[in-house]
């Protein structure tokens, strides 16, 4: 059961029932007393007087919600009352989608696009404007929908180019989504009382990465002080600051939600490292708390390596050295993570260590040719085909099933009267004739166009699914132009299932994960903290950012940890990069 084993500072938040922020360090059990949380409350409606309301859990990525909601499900807890998933999702689901008649741009239909698409349009808009394909250009309008730049600038004019380009072709992004909803809001009031009335509670998930509008979103709905609020997270890992996330204590959320009260509670203890790896990591943070290991491997012997002599080029070897070290320790390859500063940055090194290691299983190049947009139409169904049939994956494909009912629901209504055995039933049947040995845009389109010819839904050019199909085509094909990627219909499969093997990732996609060995590469100044960072940006900020990083980093290894700073990277004037200054 979701209660068993729990601390009882876990289950005192757990039982809590008012406004609150719970502070949790790493390997705290933070997603154990969420989920505990939320099965508490589905558990006693009653008690907590839910009634026809609903519980809303806000989580940073879709992977997050999908987890939770999967746990909660394998307890046998109903969870109807329960909608969970990104602010962004929730801004299209419960208050742009229903809303759409009140926002003229949207009301003869859009389409989402993400930040691949997003970036493809800015490079030619960068080349237009003269500038350099590494200038960065933040597309976010305030709530006036006028560029933070200043007139006159090159960056202003690729700001408003891009923009008409969205506004011409029925598209908006996601800072769109959150400023059209923002928007909305602040403009209808009884929008945020209807709102607040409907979620009884309203569950934060990593607050600390919410960003300035998203807080605004929020505090519209729970200043109603009809919904109650809690704030999950650790201030010490706010590692997206550099991508507009603000970090508040309980002070400035008390007063900006305008709460009655708000209780302050915080786990302490670590169930995850030894405790030599939590002293290490510890220096990297500013509250002046002690973590205790709770951990079987508090007195474990840890290596706690810096290494900053190994050139560029024998990276990979050096690397592979490791993993197999620990390999023939016994430990498992799924308990290795090898951590990198940037997605191109695990491609390459990928691709390295995999042509070292052809025994080894390699969970590394982690770019799906296909993006992984939630807000597409068809990207569930896409999925449904995908991901392997066996009990394993049997919640996963029922929550994709419910989902891709819902989006068909709301575009023709006759498909309510169709049961989620028939429409897995077809997409079965569909996906068994399918031919892989194609072009993956000539899968995607024969999947989709089969599906709606079996249902008998309109895919005519001027259609909402026509158009989503297309859209969906066009992100894989650039996706797979930015990234040179060569796959076919036939290499899908292992970008939609479970992948064992030492893991190859980013810096920042790694938090909440949690390995016997992680090893780090690319620890020089400019990559961690990236240049984004660094340039014009105060020596305040920059020390932030990186301790920050170094935080998250450290905290996720249990058992062992490499710091490498490989020499023979070079800056565009030819400059040597320098070790990250706070190792």
């Amino acid at each position: 059961m979701p209660y068993r084993n729990l601390t009882s500072e876990q289950l005192d938040a757990v039982k809590f029932d008012g406004n609150l922020l719970l502070t949790a360090c790493p390997g705290s059990g933070k997603t154990k007393t969420l989920v505990s949380k939320l099965c508490f409350i589905l558990e006693n409606k009653e008690l907590f007087d839910i009634g026809k309301k609903k519980i809303v859990a806000l989580t940073y990525t879709n992977v997050a919600a999908d987890t939770i909601l999967e746990r909660i499900i394998s307890y046998g807890i109903n969870s109807d009352s329960l909608w969970i998933g990104t602010i962004h999702s929730f801004c299209l689901n419960w208050i742009i989608k229903p809303n759409i008649d009140r926002i003229p741009r949207l009301s003869k239909g859009f389409n989402v696009i993400d930040e691949y698409e997003k970036e493809f349009i800015l490079n030619d808009l960068r080349e237009r404007y003269n500038l350099s394909p590494y200038d960065k250009i933040d597309t976010l309008l305030d709530l006036s929908f006028t560029p933070v730049y200043s007139r006159n600038t090159a960056e202003y004019s690729v700001v408003k180019a891009y923009h008409s380009y969205l506004y011409e072709n029925r598209l908006i992004d996601f800072d769109l989504i959150l400023n059209l909803t923002c928007n909305l809001l602040l403009k209808n009031d009884v929008l945020c009382e209807r709102l607040s009335l409907i979620m009884r509670y309203i569950l934060v998930d990593e607050y600390q990465d919410t960003s300035h509008i998203q807080y605004e979103i929020l505090r519209l709905i729970v200043s109603k002080r009809n919904s109650l609020v809690t704030f999950i997270g650790d201030k010490e890992q706010a590692i997206y600051t550099g991508l507009g996330a603000v970090v508040k204590n309980r002070e400035e959320l008390f007063d900006y939600f305008n709460l009655e009260e708000l209780e302050e509670m915080r786990l302490t203890g670590c169930f995850r490292s030894s405790q030599s790896i939590i002293d290490f990591y510890s220096k990297y943070k500013d509250d002046a708390y002690y973590i205790n290991s709770l951990s079987e491997l508090k007195t474990f012997p840890s290596v706690i390596l810096k290494e900053n002599s190994v050139d560029i080029t024998q990276l990979s070897v050096y690397v592979s050295g490791i993993i197999r070290t620990h390999l023939e320790q016994g430990i498992s390859p799924s308990e290795i993570a090898v951590l990198c500063p940037s997605w191109f940055d695990v491609i390459k090194l990928s691709n390295e260590i995999i042509s070292l290691n052809s025994d080894l299983d390699i969970d590394g190049i982690m770019v799906s040719p296909i993006p992984k947009n939630n807000e597409n139409l068809w990207l569930n169904l896409v999925k449904l085909a995908l991901i392997e049939k066996n009990p394993s994956n049997y919640l996963v494909r029922q929550k994709l099933l419910r989902d891709l009912l819902k989006e068909l629901n709301d575009l023709e209504s006759y498909t309510k009267f169709l049961s989620p055995k028939q429409i897995i039933k077809e997409i079965n049947k569909i996906e068994f004739a399918l031919d892989y040995n194609c072009e993956i845009d000539i899968w995607i389109k024969n999947l989709i166009t089969n599906f709606c010819s079996s249902l008998g839904l309109d895919v005519n050019n001027q259609s909402y699914a026509y158009k989503e199909m297309i859209c969906l085509i066009d992100a894989t094909k650039k996706r797979m132009a930015k990234y040179s990627m060569n796959y076919r219909a036939n290499d899908l499969h292992s970008f939609f299932n479970f992948k064992s093997g030492v893991k190859i990732t980013t810096c920042h996609s790694t938090k909440g994960d949690e390995y016997d060995v992680i090893i780090c590469t690319g620890l020089l100044n400019g990559k961690i903290p990236n240049w984004n960072d660094i340039i014009d940006c105060s020596p305040a900020h920059q020390n932030y950012v990186a301790r920050r990083l170094l935080y998250v980093i450290g905290s996720r290894a249990k058992k062992h940890l490499y710091l490498i700073s490989e020499s023979g990277h070079k800056t565009q004037k030819g400059y040597p990069y320098q070790v990250t200054p706070q190792l």
